[in-house]
């Protein structure tokens, strides 16, 4: 995000804001422009509490300011349930032809949650001549899945869900077991088996029973020592019987 916003003085001079706009609204509208929270493709998230600790007003008043900049002034529109704010006329002043502006502007529209705004964003994102793939606001981006670090040595990553369905299918003792086992292992080697689907590992270790057969019992070798007492215990019964 840059660390300033370009307004233009044409701002204090335009008609509309001469003559419809409060001293009120002059400020919130200006703030709106440039706040922090502003980003490229012209909607972010904020709520109005942020704006009435930014700006020195209630949320009362905050909130009657940006119905009149909403209903009356028609600049901008404010989503409640997703504390989304959009700026109508941002792509105006803020966006620039380029087709390398595209990429971080697009990524951007993806992520804004309100559908109403995103097929907004979509429509005009879409009318511009460098875009070549149009963008269809209802493809939403596949969120990425979080997944947590296990083990000693942390190389198992495993899923909320995916640990949950662990835990039921093997209990709590041999999940841990096989945890141990499979990072311990992965360390050894620095993961020379190349893991990386560590839910379908740890199944395969329970399955397997890796580690449990590890440790078999080995036939014990008769010792020396026993082995001559034995014989000598046969030579002297054989002398006894002999009677020499």
């Amino acid at each position: 995000m840059a660390n300033y916003r370009n307004v233009s003085m044409n701002f204090w001079t335009d008609s509309k804001v001469v003559d419809d706009f409060t001293p009120e609204d002059k400020y919130i509208y200006l703030y709106v422009l440039t706040n922090p929270h502003t980003n490229l493709c012209g909607c972010y998230e904020i709520s109005i509490r942020q704006i009435a600790n930014e700006t020195g007003y209630n949320t009362d008043s905050v909130e009657r300011l940006l119905k009149r900049l909403d209903q009356t002034h028609n600049v901008l529109r404010y989503n409640a349930p997703t504390k989304e704010l959009l700026v109508l006329n941002w792509h105006r002043f803020n966006w620039t032809p380029s087709d390398k502006l595209n990429k971080p502007l697009l990524a951007e529209i993806q992520r804004v949650k309100w559908k109403g705004f995103r097929a907004y964003l979509a429509e005009l994102f879409n009318s511009r001549e460098s875009v070549t793939v149009p963008f269809d606001p209802e493809d939403e981006p596949e969120k990425k899945v979080e997944r947590h670090k296990y083990g000693e040595y942390g190389w198992v990553r495993l899923s909320d869900d995916e640990h949950a369905r662990l835990l039921a299918a093997l209990g709590e003792e041999e999940l841990q077991r096989c945890i141990t086992y499979v990072d311990e292992s992965a360390q050894k080697n620095h993961n020379r088996n190349k893991w990386t689907d560590w839910n379908l590992v740890i199944r395969h270790c329970h399955r397997d029973a890796w580690y449990k057969n590890r440790k078999t019992e080995q036939p014990q070798r008769p010792s020396a020592s026993a082995d001559a007492m034995d014989d000598l215990q046969r030579l002297h019964r054989m002398y006894e019987e002999t009677g020499t």
